[in-house]
């Protein structure tokens, strides 16, 4: 009898795939900016790459307020 995990090559399908094509929301813009997110090798630019993520997602979340729609 094996010991090797049954789904096995559905474990090896998930380490290859790329970490931008398992982020995925629902959310088109916060999608987006989770694509491009990367953690380079320059640490100094983390910052930034995060802080601009994390815009995005606020924007989601807390989205500017829109005038009332006129009456008909």
């Amino acid at each position: 009898m094996s010991t090797e995990p049954a789904n096995r090559e559905h474990e090896a399908e998930s380490e290859d795939a790329p970490l931008a094509a398992l982020a995925v929301t629902g959310h088109a813009a916060i999608d987006a900016a989770l694509a491009e997110f990367s953690l380079s090798d320059d640490v100094h630019a983390h910052h930034d790459d995060i802080a601009a993520v994390l815009d995005v997602v606020q924007q989601a979340l807390n989205p500017t307020q829109q005038p009332p729609l006129p009456r008909r």
